[in-house]
């Protein structure tokens, strides 16, 4: 009986420590413009900050690209479990040549994860868990060209409860025109005309423009948005790095 009760014991901190590696890590800030030349723009912070931890170091932060890219299909993580979103990301692209059949395939692969994620959340730590049900858990972007044409998609996760108090995980998936910012950007809504990119910048410059939404955040909400910003120019003919963050996420 007292071994029984040991393995049990060890079961829930187990999945204690599970919950605590998955999702200590979240994205913040990435702006993603199609601008009138035809060509992608993308910027993104490179700020990782701890959302669980040991206690020892509320502090805690590192430096990640969140620019990713499978052949010429690339996308940009923003949410919880950023590890297990570049995982699964990369292998919807890798077993699915059709990009909306990798992206179904990726949005049903995380919302499974997520649920499982989310119902030892709930247990191991009710208090935070109720940030999830407020604010998400995830945006992801997927960009490039297909048949010539400029193509951006959100995908988003959402956490809920049913009747019986038991986790619900969605997601939802958005196309995007001309604009999109995923992860913060309620300062970015908010911001008085004359702190936002003008339009002459929006339209000569992109790769500024995007920037400068980024730095708005960072601006605002240091301590979960800032530099160096990565910037990407992609085209129909490949990509270029106008900065890049050369340390990548750690899958778990």
């Amino acid at each position: 009986m007292l071994t029984l009760y040991k393995v049990k014991v060890n079961k829930l901190l187990i999945t204690g420590f599970l919950v605590f590696c998955s999702l200590r890590g979240f994205s913040t800030c990435i702006a993603i413009y199609v601008a009138e030349n035809g060509h992608i723009y993308v910027a993104a912070d490179s700020r990782r900050t701890f959302f669980f931890n040991d206690g020892k170091d509320n502090n805690k932060v590192e430096s990640i690209c969140k620019i990713h890219n499978v052949g010429n299909n690339y996308f940009a993580i923003s949410g919880f479990d950023d590890g297990g979103l570049l995982k699964a990301a990369t292998i919807a692209l890798q077993q699915n040549q059709n990009i909306d059949t990798a992206i179904t395939s990726f949005g049903t692969a995380m919302s499974k994860r997520y649920k499982q994620l989310m119902g030892d959340a709930k247990l191991f730590y009710p208090d935070k868990f109720r940030h999830f049900l407020k604010d998400g858990l995830a945006d992801v972007s997927f960009f490039g060209f297909y048949n010539g044409t400029a193509s951006v998609v959100n995908v988003e996760f959402f956490c809920s409860l049913d009747k019986d108090d038991k986790v619900i995980t969605t997601y939802k998936i958005h196309p995007i025109m001309a604009l999109t910012v995923i992860g913060l950007s309620r300062d970015i809504t908010n911001a008085k005309p004359e702190d936002l990119p003008t339009a002459a910048t929006m339209k000569q410059r992109p790769e500024l423009y995007v920037e400068a939404l980024v730095k708005i955040e960072a601006k605002m909400q240091p301590l979960a948005v800032s530099e160096p910003i990565d910037l990407l120019e992609l085209k129909p003919d490949g990509a270029v790095w106008i900065r890049k963050n050369e340390d990548e996420a750690v899958t778990y």
